[in-house]
């Protein structure tokens, strides 16, 4: 049954045209607004409303939404209702389900009814027709007499543009499912004219979700999801803005803001690349996805280049371009063009393999060279731009822990997760303007890598901060590496780098030999990789019997040292453990140990 509108306005002052067809044709210069629309019916029994959203000359695309694409965003769709036989207040109509005969991917007509003012229903692409969605109720309403219904039509999309409904119709049916009352959506009709054997799978399962969708015997399944989706819609979660694509054939643009000022809008910059690399291939269209096969297209000259450069840079210290973060006019050019030449070919032919790309270097003749340099080659080439020799520079901030870890036997594996809080010296994060405290993390979770410190940029980890690392607070394409004083007293006193002193004398007690010399030994390779020479063989064990004799002969000193976190006893032999401490804590402290050489 067709609607009279009776009353018609909107929050924004639209303006409103009652047609003869008992629809109306909304006009409005906001962006956003709700439409309420009273209108009457003599039907006993209320069961579900039809909402057609109509096409019309006037509107842009012929609507039915007043887009320039011709679509409109519902974000809710409200019915309220007053009878002449109870008291004169409106109360809100409980909607359990909702289908439409099209709706646009990501904006199912559900939206509409979902409590959920972020969410809408619209129709893109099939912009320049008619549409229509039904809304069915819970429980059917009786009516005995007079019923007036209130609609209230919400458009609160955050999205950019005009989408509100242009032209719109109303209905009412008293049959019990509603959804029998009104045509089914074309889509399903046109499955239901193919013999059941001659459908494809696609169409079956088309099928099967409609009926799922209206099938009485659903009802309660159907009316607990919408009352759980309702009470999720109200729970303060935290979200984020996520970018996507318009649903449109338009190609993509934004507006200049002009000097910067975003309430300056300038013309419109369309979606494109830079005319001085090679062009969009034909049969991409200028989005997202079209500009991602544009950057691996073996006809791009630069990607490939960029990230094996970056890739060469991180094996060796330093870029076949140096300036790693410019390949501009401006940066620095290749010291061996060819050579960056082969590499991006190769990457781009192995199917862009980062691990290929990876054991292609490492296994080449020039990784493989010794990085020991004689006086006459550092004066000629102190940065190793020649590639005369192999690569020598020191870690990045977070592999400085790691490494130290790693060494200690305590590094744990562990892969994903939140952030964890790993020792951290008192006092960091004492500020007057906030009450937040550093908790360090139990267990395991102290000892995680770098990447899953927590980082707050105020009050950044600090020993990260010593080796280099940023702050995070500007985008910083490359560290500069520095060596500096403060950065050997980190790694000596550091809470951090202590403990995983403690465990690495553990781990050569547990381990190694007996022997001073096998102990020392062990030590030593499990920080530099490679056995001592004789004279750091033995500048180590007379540095192991001076700790030893000290520690004896003050046992509260040699419980502090050898007692870490986690022990609850103190070991067996606390001078000999503490002693031990010690020379982990000098290996751990050695350039060798913190140089990828």
């Amino acid at each position: 049954m067709l609607l009279d509108p009776e009353k018609f306005s909107s929050a924004n002052a639209a303006s409103f045209t009652k047609l003869e067809d008992k629809s109306l044709r909304v006009q409005s210069s906001a962006d956003r607004d709700t439409y309420t629309i009273v209108a009457s019916t003599h039907l006993d029994t209320i069961a579900g409303f039809q909402l057609e959203v109509l096409s019309d000359d006037s509107l842009p695309a012929k609507g039915p939404g007043d887009s320039k694409e011709g679509n409109f965003i519902l974000t809710s769709f409200k019915v309220q209702a007053t009878s002449q036989n109870k008291e004169p207040t409106l109360r809100a109509l409980n909607l359990q389900r909702a289908r439409s005969d099209f709706s646009q991917e990501g904006f199912p007509v559900t939206n509409a009814i979902d409590a959920n003012p972020g969410s809408g229903w619209a129709i893109l692409p099939q912009a320049g027709q008619a549409h229509w969605a039904v809304f069915e109720l819970s429980t059917s309403e009786a009516g005995q007499g007079t019923t007036t219904l209130t609609f209230l039509l919400d458009h609160q999309s955050s999205q950019e543009g005009k989408n509100l409904i242009g032209r719109l119709r109303l209905s009412v049916t008293d049959t019990a499912s509603a959804g029998a009352a009104f045509p089914l959506p074309e889509a399903v009709r046109h499955i239901l004219g193919i013999a059941n054997d001659q459908r494809s799978e696609a169409q079956k399962q088309e099928l099967a979700s409609y009926y799922v969708s209206i099938a009485p015997a659903l009802d309660p399944v159907r009316k607990q999801l919408l009352e759980l989706k309702q009470q999720l819609a109200k729970i303060p979660v935290v979200t984020a803005l996520v970018m996507k694509e318009r649903a449109s054939a338009e190609r993509p643009w934004i507006y200049l803001r002009v000097r910067g000022n975003y309430l300056n809008q300038g013309e419109k910059a369309y979606a494109g690349v830079p005319a001085a690399l090679n062009p969009l291939p034909e049969s991409q269209m200028p989005n997202r996805l079209g500009l991602a096969h544009w950057l691996v297209d073996e006809d791009n000259p630069l990607v490939s280049r960029v990230i094996v450069n970056r890739f060469w840079e991180q094996i060796f210290g330093r870029g076949i371009v140096e300036t790693s973060e410019d390949f501009g006019l401006k940066g620095e050019k290749p010291t061996h063009p060819e050579l960056l030449d082969w590499l991006a070919t190769e990457f781009v032919q192995q199917g862009w393999s980062v691990k290929a790309i990876h054991r292609a270097i490492v296994t080449s003749a020039v990784y493989r060279q010794s990085s020991q340099v004689s006086q006459a080659l550092l004066e000629r080439d102190p940065s190793n731009k020649l590639l005369a020799r192999g690569p020598r520079f020191r870690i990045e901030a977070e592999m400085v822990r790691d490494v130290s870890l790693a060494a200690s036997g305590l590094l744990s594996e562990k892969i994903g997760g939140p952030s964890v809080f790993p020792f951290q010296p008192d006092g960091v994060w004492s500020v007057p303007y906030s009450g937040y405290q550093w908790a360090t993390s139990d267990g395991s979770d102290r000892y995680r890598r770098g990447l899953y410190t927590f980082w707050r940029r105020s009050a950044p980890y600090p020993s990260f901060m010593t080796f280099d690392a940023t702050s995070r607070e500007f985008c910083t394409l490359k560290r500069i590496r520095t060596n500096t004083p403060l950065q050997a007293l980190t790694t000596l006193n550091d809470p951090a780098f202590f403990d995983a002193a403690r465990g690495l004398a553990r781990r050569i007690l547990a381990e190694a030999s007996p022997s001073e010399q096998d102990r020392v030994n062990y030590g030593f390779r499990l920080c530099a990789s490679r056995h001592p020479e004789a004279v750091e063989l033995n500048r180590l064990e007379a540095f192991y019997q001076q700790q030893l004799e000290h520690f004896r002969q003050d046992p509260k000193a040699a419980a502090d040292v050898a007692l870490g976190s986690g022990q609850t006893s103190s070991p067996s032999d606390s001078a000999e453990a503490a002693a031990w401490t010690m020379v982990a804590n000098v290996m751990l402290n050695m350039d060798q140990t913190l140089t990828k050489e």
